[in-house]
C-alpha cells in the first residue's frame, strides 16, 4: 500500500522532483544490499587484523628463541606474512566508499571499484594468503617435527592438515566471490547504467 502511494506521488511530481525521488530510491536500494556486506567485511577485517597482531609477537619470540633453524626461519617468515596481511587490510579499507560525500554516480563508481577489489582478493586468495601461510607455518612446525623420533607421521599428518585447511579457505572465498559479492556488483552496475541513461536523457539535471 505504501509503495503504491509513493508511486502515485512520484508520478504526479514535477520532473526534477521525480529525479530526486528516483535517486533516493536508488540510494536506499544500494544501501540495503551493501550494508550487511560492509558489516560482515568489517568484522572479517577485524578478525584478520587481530590474528595478525597476535601472531607477530608470538612468532617473533620463537624466531629468536627456538632451538631449531627451520623453526626460526618459519617463524620469521610468519612475522613478515602477518605484517603483509595488515597492509592488505589497510589498503582495502581505504578503498571502501565514503558515505555519499560526493554525488550519487561517483558513489556508485567507487562502490563498484571496491566490490571488484573484494572479488579479486577472494579469487586470488591462494597466492597471497593460503600458500604463504600454509607454507611458512609448515616450515615452522617442521623444525620441531624433525627432532621427534617418529617425525615421519607428524610431517605427513601436518602436511595433510595444512592442505585441508588451505583448500577450505580457498573454496569458501571463491564461493563468497561468486555467491555474495558478484550479485552485489551486478546490482551496482545496473544502477550505474540506469543513472547514466538518465543523465544522458536529462543532461541539465545534476546528480
Amino acid at each position: 500500500m505504501i509503495e503504491k502511494e509513493l508511486s502515485k506521488i512520484w508520478q504526479s511530481s514535477p520532473h526534477q522532483e521525480q529525479v530526486k525521488f528516483k535517486k533516493s530510491r536508488l540510494i536506499l536500494e544500494v544501501d540495503s544490499n551493501l550494508d550487511r556486506f560492509h558489516g560482515e567485511t568489517k568484522w572479517l577485517h577485524l578478525r584478520e587484523a587481530l590474528g595478525a597482531i597476535i601472531a607477530i609477537p608470538i612468532f617473533g619470540y620463537f624466531g629468536f628463541t627456538a632451538p631449531y633453524l627451520l623453526t626460526k626461519i618459519g617463524a620469521l617468515l610468519m612475522v613478515l606474512w602477518a605484517t603483509y596481511i595488515l597492509l592488505v587490510i589497510k589498503r582495502t579499507k581505504k578503498k571502501k566508499p565514503a558515505e555519499l560525500s560526493e554525488n550519487y554516480l561517483q558513489y556508485l563508481l567507487k562502490t563498484k571499484e571496491y566490490l571488484q577489489l573484494q572479488i579479486k582478493l577472494r579469487l586470488s586468495i591462494f597466492t597471497w594468503y593460503v600458500l604463504p601461510c600454509m607454507t611458512f607455518s609448515y616450515v615452522f612446525a617442521l623444525g620441531f617435527f624433525l627432532e621427534n623420533p617418529e617425525a615421519t607421521k607428524l610431517i605427513v599428518g601436518g602436511g595433510v592438515y595444512c592442505l585441508f585447511i588451505g583448500y577450505m579457505i580457498y573454496f569458501l572465498n571463491r564461493r563468497s566471490a561468486k555467491k555474495v559479492v558478484e550479485p552485489k556488483l551486478n546490482k551496482v552496475n545496473e544502477l550505474i547504467n540506469t543513472l547514466e541513461e538518465k543523465n544522458h536523457r536529462h543532461p541539465r539535471v545534476k546528480n
